[in-house]
């Protein structure tokens, strides 16, 4: 409050309201109010003005304000588009309309360095068709560059569609063993080096991986060896289990703890070390230099500031450039287009995005609201997203267009009446969460001394959201219990029919006791990765194993289940992603028959919103992963507890 400062590339006033300040606020040129953040804005060549208006009204002024100054007006031969340490850069002397116009190219940016915009080698075409309107000229060196990756990115879009190719890897005959598609994949990643392989779960991402570094290796010596592959925790030996099946003339090591591991595998001792992504903050220095990656289920990584992230960047980064990378995924964003951006960064292809901010702004349509506070869960461009990651570093296929004999997936809703004391328990928990939201919101309220209604305090609850959920999911556990009988009478039913059965829940309790009821079979945190293994074999092959319970979380990657056609979700995840990776298990290559996903949901119970809203925020994940429209977003745990607080109204 009562500030001056620089917000991107525009001057912000933030001031309580006052009709003599609006009224002279006003005055300055092309200052306009910006109703989402709530403040006052105008163009940096007003500055000026901005700062007397803050000097007579007392407001403080940002440090990078004061020493701001406009660049120089540039002379006719300094303006226009150039190349520059694989940059394109666009520079005019100041004009509203012209800047205006520049903001539309996709992932610009203002350089302040060099007082010019810049943008990725991508929106090359874009600064090109920006210089013809305003008549700039175009470095020569330009128009040759944009032919070149005219050709090459047109190419790679295609290629990351692509359903059959043909390639032969080296004298392992692998290549015969690949589906048609799979074969296109090897062929996409080769190409492009640093890349999404985020085919639709069952698609077999692991074989492309490995023939990807083989042919590499085909090709170029040794230069895919020795690589890493970095898994979650309990595929390491699922992992091992596929080299044995698909290149059993690897070398293969791995690493199964962290600091009770006493010795790392020596290097000249493997081609192919695996390692758990818990495991690598401990072995960083040695997972250092490899001359191959692999980060199966990347988006375990989608966090920028997480210290996994973090690591799996450093070792990332620390070999050649033209090191092939694969980032493996077939969810590779969850929630929101913003969970591409530690993906791209470690992929070392986030500059063709215009950066983390320049990504952001144009895909994630991230806003800066009054509090300072940014929000960057929306979406915003998506297509063109899409066909750029294509362009760049992305292949995916889904199932319908490559596996046709596949059969398809059922969705259907159970909606089961609770037993009354649990219901009566579900009540009660409900009325408390409802009572201390409404607290909260009075507490906000008074704090900004405005109504409990208002934006801003409506805004800070949405805030809280992360730590709403832990309330919320008692209220998802309690549901369960109460539908508990119906659930197992369900289940009952179809093994008497002769099915075999899978049942996902979320809370240990809850998939213990599910577990117990049906022999016992299940996969869920803090189980081995031999066990599990034992758990899966056991299920797959044996006639009198019916039921197998898992921990959505812990088992929702990377495992096979083909032996059954039923999944049935006890307890839903907060995002169609998880639900997606999960009945995947069963949808997959290997399968006789149609897989039915039954959505257990306890009537008068959050199950019921929980269901709409991940329904709902499928639209923008389906439109970031695949392309089409925009689609808004619905932060399911927002949602809940806005649904909820209105109940009190």
């Amino acid at each position: 409050m009562n500030k001056l400062f620089l917000d991107n590339d525009t001057l912000a006033l933030d001031f309580p309201y006052n009709a003599s300040q609006v009224a002279q606020v006003k005055l300055i040129p092309d200052c306009k109010w910006d109703k989402v953040a709530r403040l006052w804005r105008c163009p940096v060549s007003s500055v000026v003005q901005a700062r007397q208006f803050a000097d007579t009204h007392g407001l403080a002024i940002d440090n990078e304000v004061l020493v701001f100054t406009l660049p120089k007006r540039r002379s006719a031969s300094d303006t226009g588009v150039y190349e520059k340490d694989d940059y394109i850069y666009v520079s005019f002397p100041y004009d509203p309309v012209m800047v205006k116009s520049v903001k539309q190219i996709p992932s610009v940016t203002w350089d302040k360095k060099t007082g010019a915009w810049r943008a990725p080698l991508t929106a090359i075409n874009e600064a090109i068709q920006w210089a013809e309107r305003f008549g700039k000229p175009v470095a020569p060196e330009v128009m040759m560059r944009a032919k070149e990756i005219n050709t090459y990115l047109i190419e790679l879009n295609e290629a990351s569609r692509a359903v059959q190719a043909d390639i032969k890897i080296g004298e392992t005959g692998l290549e015969q063993l690949l589906l048609p598609y799979q074969r296109a994949g090897v062929v996409y990643a080769k190409r492009a080096r640093r890349c999404f392989v985020a085919d639709e779960m069952g698609l077999g991402k692991t074989i492309q991986a490995i023939a990807t570094l083989e042919a590499f290796a085909s090709d170029d010596g040794a230069s895919a060896y020795p690589a890493v592959v970095m898994c979650p925790p309990n595929l390491v030996l699922n992992w091992k289990a596929e080299y044995s099946k698909w290149l059993p003339s690897r070398r293969i090591a791995t690493v199964l703890a962290g600091k009770g591991q006493k010795e790392f595998p020596l290097r000249p001792d493997y081609d192919v070390l695996i390692i758990g992504y818990s495991n690598i903050l401990h072995w960083e220095t040695q997972l250092l230099g490899h001359n191959g990656y692999v980060l199966d289920e990347s988006h375990y990584c989608k966090t920028l500031t997480a210290k996994r992230t973090k690591s799996a960047r450093k070792i990332v980064a620390s070999s050649q450039p033209s090191t092939p990378v694969l980032c493996l995924t077939g969810t590779p964003v969850t929630n929101r287009p913003a969970e591409y951006v530690a993906q791209l960064d470690i992929l070392g292809k986030l500059k063709d995005f215009g950066g983390t901010w320049g990504f952001y702004r144009r895909y994630c349509a991230a806003f800066q609201d009054r509090y300072g506070q940014w929000h960057l869960e929306g979406s915003s461009n998506l297509e063109e997203l899409n066909q750029k990651l294509r362009s760049v570093c992305y292949i995916r296929r889904t199932k319908d267009q490559v596996l046709t004999e596949l059969p398809p997936v059922f969705h259907q809703e159970l909606t089961l009446v609770g037993a009354s004391a649990p219901m009566k328990e579900y009540e009660k928990a409900e009325r408390d969460i409802v009572y201390y939201l409404v607290e909260r919101a009075k507490d906000i309220a008074r704090e900004l001394g405005l109504s409990t209604h208002s934006a801003a305090v409506v805004a800070r609850i949405k805030a809280e959201h992360a730590q709403n959920l832990i309330k919320l999911s008692v209220l998802r556990r309690l549901s369960a219990k109460a539908k508990m009988e119906s659930v197992v009478e369900w289940v009952q039913q179809r093994t008497d029919s002769g099915a075999k059965v899978v049942i996902a829940a979320h809370h240990r309790d809850i998939v213990d006791e599910l577990a117990n009821r049906f022999g016992g079979l299940k996969i869920q945190g803090g189980m081995s990765a031999a066990e599990v293994e034992e758990v899966k074999h056991k299920f797959q092959t044996d006639p009198t194993a019916t039921v197998i319970t898992l921990s959505i979380q812990a088992a929702k990657t990377g495992h096979t289940l083909t032996a059954a056609q039923d999944i049935i979700f006890v307890e839903l995840p907060w995002t169609p992603a998880d639900i997606d990776q999960t009945y995947s298990r069963l949808h997959r290559m290997g399968q006789k028959g149609s897989v039915t996903a039954t959505y257990a949901l306890c009537a008068g119970t959050i199950d019921e919103e929980i269901y709409s809203l991940i329904t709902s925020k499928r639209k923008v994940v389906n439109a970031a992963v695949d392309g089409g429209p925009d689609a808004d977003e619905a932060n399911v745990g927002v949602q809940l507890v806005l649904n909820l607080l209105n109940k009190s109204n």
